[in-house]
């Protein structure tokens, strides 16, 4: 992935044919895990902490549907572009940072379904397919982070 220009209006990044695939898979994906249920207290369970948690996961809930709207969004015609070689990524500001968000959901949804781990390599020798997919979503979505953010 290479970054071709950036200014005002947007970014231009170029890919070729195998990552724009990977990218275009990668947001498939969004979400990887289902929306947890976020608490406010692990104690207190007064009616009104029991409604802050409700709007809370209700916003959270309506703005994971929103990233996932707008991943797909960022897969239309008009922001990847298939060309000869590759494809090319054409994106605002605005845009970017939100393929910021959903890459590092999901990085951070891999990161849980994998238990949280400290050590970022497979717990066992060979690595179940799970393991091995989850692995796989995570190190590619650091892949387009970094490759988003070395520019």
């Amino acid at each position: 992935m290479k970054l071709l220009k950036n200014n005002k209006d947007g970014w231009q990044y170029e890919m070729n044919r195998r990552e724009g695939d990977c990218l275009r898979s990668l947001l498939n994906q969004f979400p990887i895990t289902e929306s947890n249920h976020a608490k406010i207290s692990r104690t207190c369970v007064e009616p009104k902490t029991v409604e802050r948690e409700k709007l809370l996961n209700e916003s959270m809930s309506q703005h994971r549907n929103d990233l996932k709207k707008l991943a797909n969004n960022l897969m239309s015609a008009d922001k990847l572009k298939a060309g000869q070689n590759g494809c090319r990524l054409l994106i605002s500001p605005e845009e970017r940072e939100i393929l910021f968000q959903i890459l590092n959901d999901i990085r951070v949804g891999c990161w849980r379904e994998l238990g949280e781990p400290e050590n970022l390599e497979p717990k066992t020798s060979p690595p179940s397919h799970k393991e091995l997919v989850f692995y796989n979503l995570m190190n590619l979505a650091g892949y387009f982070e970094h490759s988003l953010l070395k520019q």
